[in-house]
């Protein structure tokens, strides 16, 4: 009798229990990536904090994106990143490739936008939607 009454208490203990991503501070990003003034679609854009966390998000065919932690939980821990932004290896599932995304392997950006990257982001609650205006030649 004495553990049935003591399992309401319980189960309102476990509900209040972090969810193991609460003390990361996660913000939801948002924005939009151009290529030479024009919605750049099918982008992988990767924010990456000093410590190699990351959180990335696929551009639509408008060029928004919205970052993930993980494949189910949205977000980006707060603080400066480095922003990588690639059109390499980003098909469709099932293993095709997007109408307008370039084959797989073929990258279409200057190595200043993901492998060398100069973009830089700094993720706070007030600072939450970064736009990039990409240029194709240098």
């Amino acid at each position: 009798m004495r553990s049935l009454l003591l399992l309401p208490f319980l189960l309102l203990f476990a509900g209040c229990q972090p969810d193991g991503y609460a003390e990361l501070g996660l913000i939801n990003v948002t924005g939009k990536v151009t290529l030479d003034g024009q919605p750049l679609p099918h982008a992988n854009v990767v924010f990456e904090s000093a410590d190699k966390r990351t959180s990335s998000g696929v551009t639509d065919s408008s060029g928004s994106y919205t970052l993930m932690y993980d494949s189910e939980t949205p977000g980006v821990t707060p603080g400066p990143k480095t922003v990588r932004i690639t059109t390499a290896n980003v098909g469709v599932e099932g293993g095709g490739t997007a109408e307008g995304a370039a084959p797989a392997g073929t990258e279409r950006l200057p190595s200043k936008y993901n492998r060398q990257s100069e973009l830089k982001a700094d993720v706070s609650a007030s600072n939450k939607m970064f736009n990039f205006d990409l240029k194709s030649a240098p």
